[in-house]
């Protein structure tokens, strides 16, 4: 017969030698694979939590973009304006301060002439939330948004004279 075929790691072997399953490192194999779960998991939590950052941004810069337009087509800064402001601090949960900057009025009552530009700013103030202990306050760092978008004014103001 063939001897190589009745040697321990020859063809009909075992596939794992019991010398190794009795030397007790059988079951280290799971352990590495529980740890690298821990570890990849962990990383996993970690990425979901900075979204929130990008997520707040974009729904800031959706904000100052729909309001920008509200005011190209209005041609002025009225009521229409911070109704939509609220508005959309309701649906995002955001409060950010709102200023309008750089505008030339046309009149005394705020409107903007065909072709004149304004900046609407957005500020807020997103607290990061890095680590929440149970028996304490969380340890929250501050991250300061800013959303500047400028916009041009669509409408034309018949001035009387």
């Amino acid at each position: 017969m063939n001897k190589q075929r009745r040697k321990p790691g020859g063809r009909f072997s075992p596939p794992f030698p019991l010398k190794q399953v009795l030397s007790g490192r059988a079951g280290s194999t799971y352990f590495e694979l529980m740890i690298k779960f821990i570890i990849v998991i962990t990383l996993m939590a970690t990425v979901l939590s900075f979204l929130s950052i990008f997520t707040v941004y974009l729904n800031l810069n959706h904000m100052c973009g729909r309001i920008v337009r509200v005011i190209e087509l209005d041609g002025q800064i009225s009521d229409n304006v911070y109704d939509v402001f609220f508005r959309l601090k309701e649906q995002t949960g955001l409060s950010p301060t709102i200023t309008i900057e750089d505008v030339t009025y046309c009149d005394g009552q705020q409107r903007i002439q065909l072709r004149e530009t304004f900046t609407v700013r957005l500020k807020y103030n997103h607290s990061f939330t890095v680590f929440s202990p149970s028996s304490s306050p969380p340890l929250q760092i501050g991250i300061p948004m800013e959303v500047r978008i400028t916009g041009m004014s669509e409408k034309y103001w018949k001035l009387l004279e």
